[in-house]
């Protein structure tokens, strides 16, 4: 899957503070995969206090906001929402489908312009989309009014069956985040967390 998983995925942000997930009524507590099915999920990290992840968004779910010829962009070949469908129970099977499914977005740049999980309209760069999702939790705090937030990290997890979300992992270095680490300005901007240079417009849609 290209750049497209993140952007789709923190489309639905749950920008109240009380509720795990946006939709929590209609999809159940915390938003977790139903039986016989599998969901991989994007959260930030450590961002409010009490609160170890913080909501960024799900597959299959974002693809409810996605035009079907955007799937295979977003996904990869072969790949639909119903492939999370008729799952047969297996944690370490759903880890390994998620991994897949996300591994591209974890290395993609987080100023890239492409269309993906997070952000489905390329409009602007992943990060300042994620930035814009921070500043709206982070709105009220002091010290990010004042300095921003640096060395935010953004992991990966998997729900399959009902059950809890769970770290996806590699086998080997540990749980899955992306490559880079979110930081942000108190305008809710992206910037780089080295200080080095990126994107910071991206291209009109014609």
């Amino acid at each position: 899957m290209n750049s497209a998983v993140v952007l789709i995925l923190a489309v639905a942000v749950a920008i109240t503070q009380g509720a795990f997930c946006p939709g929590e009524r209609k999809n159940g507590k915390r938003c977790l995969a139903k039986d016989k099915t599998y969901k991989c999920g994007v959260f930030l990290e450590d961002l409010v206090p009490r609160k170890p992840i913080t909501w960024l968004g799900a597959l299959p779910d974002a693809l409810k906001k996605v035009k079907e010829n955007d799937y295979q962009e977003i996904l990869g070949e072969d790949i639909t929402p119903d492939s999370f469908k008729n799952f047969i129970c297996d944690p370490v099977a759903a880890n390994a489908r998620c991994y897949t499914t996300l591994t591209k977005f974890k290395s993609e740049p987080l100023d890239s312009c492409d269309k993906n999980l997070v952000n489905t309209k390329s409009g602007e760069t992943v990060g300042d989309y994620l930035c814009g999702q921070v500043r709206r939790w982070l709105k009220n705090d002091e010290d990010f009014k004042a300095n921003g937030k640096d060395n935010i990290k953004i992991p990966f997890y998997y729900s399959q069956c009902g059950e809890d979300w769970t770290p996806v992992t590699d086998g080997e270095t540990g749980a899955l985040y992306t490559d880079e680490e979110l930081c942000c300005s108190p305008d809710g901007l992206f910037r780089r967390c080295d200080g080095s240079d990126y994107t910071k417009e991206c291209p009109e849609k014609k």
